[in-house]
């Protein structure tokens, strides 16, 4: 296998409602700092019964209790669908100072069975990415984009799946994470549909998504957010607050069209506080326990840091680390060919 490398240039430079979900947003909103464009993506065909469909509404409730809900934080669409498609909670209608955890919880509470004749998967993963194309914050705020798919069925009519996840993908740069409720789900399709073999998950049925849906939200929470070459993020992280963040390293390749590989380089600048920045090829999450701990070196007022890593690897994931109680900084990814010049 021939080898690319990576680069790393680094210069240093509302309110909580009073409700029976406090306790919650108490436990978990410490454990999830995701800053996130979120589509709720949920089957609302003729299979699942009125009953099955109320459980999946408290299990939403429960979901986007564990989230820091706000316009700079977490952002919420609910795509709702059966052989139709609509979208009963957009947060881009919504006005800012209406767009509070409360408010989304009493949406969800409202939106409607519509038990659909068939199920058009396709066709509401389309919708997301038309409305994400056009409402999801920019790329240069390094926030992760995801779309999370409840359904209890096999998609029977519509676009395909497959077709429409991947454009999801390639359009948006958005990730997309399945959950397959009952014991008739397509496993295959399950795996179609979600971006990475990591982001699906079988449950029983839908009182068994309740139970799960803990384990949902961290799954979601850890999905990190693409970077493109070129565009300059500028972002922060809280202390003791990781940002995740994933580079595709196949694209790279397919850019530089060299037989002997690449670089990936990152130029960071930090503003304010301190950061620790952790790489991995693997570990979607990397930090001290799962990745390598970057040790730069000084070149002039400069720091710098290398990793060999294989051509075959699908993914580069890396973090910040927020050490401070303010960390704010800034990074750009480019491609660079075998002699150093910037691709694309």
């Amino acid at each position: 296998m021939r080898p690319f490398y990576l680069v790393f240039v680094a210069i240093l430079s509302a309110a909580a409602a009073e409700s029976l979900l406090e306790h919650i947003e108490k436990r978990s909103e410490s454990n999830c700092r995701t800053i996130m464009d979120l589509f709720i993506v949920l089957d609302s065909s003729g299979s699942i019964g009125s009953a099955a469909f109320e459980r999946a509404k408290v299990a939403l409730v429960d979901l986007v209790s564990m989230l820091q809900i706000g316009p700079k934080k977490v952002q919420v669409w609910v795509i709702n669908y059966g052989s139709t498609v609509e979208t009963p909670i957009a947060f881009h209608n919504v006005p800012l100072i209406e767009y509070t955890k409360d408010k989304l919880v009493q949406q969800i509470q409202n939106i409607r069975y519509m038990n659909g004749a068939c199920t058009a998967t396709g066709d509401a993963l389309n919708e997301a990415k038309l409305i994400c194309n056009k409402h999801c914050r920019g790329l240069h705020e390094g926030v992760s984009r995801i779309a999370l798919v409840l359904t209890d069925g096999n998609s029977n009519c519509g676009t395909s799946v497959g077709v429409e996840s991947a454009n999801l993908l390639h359009v948006t740069k958005a990730s997309v994470f399945a959950v397959g409720i009952g014991y008739g789900i397509n496993n295959a399709e399950l795996h179609t549909i979600a971006t990475d073999k990591k982001y699906v998950m079988q449950v029983d049925d839908y009182a068994g998504l309740t139970a799960a849906i803990n384990n949902i939200t961290v799954y979601t929470c850890g999905i990190p957010a693409f970077v493109v070459p070129n565009i300059k993020v500028e972002t922060s992280a809280p202390i003791d607050t990781f940002r995740y963040y994933q580079v595709d390293t196949t694209e790279l390749l397919r850019q530089s069209r060299s037989s002997q590989g690449g670089f990936v380089e990152i130029t960071a600048h930090v503003h304010t506080g301190k950061v620790e920045v952790y790489t991995s090829a693997t570990d979607s999450n990397p930090g001290p326990n799962s990745g390598h701990r970057v040790q730069f070196q000084t070149r002039g007022a400069d720091l710098f840091y290398m990793e060999y890593i294989e051509e075959d690897t699908p993914r580069l994931y890396f973090s910040f680390y927020g050490v401070q109680p303010v960390n704010e900084y800034d990074f750009v990814v480019n491609w660079l060919d075998p002699s150093g010049g910037v691709i694309g």
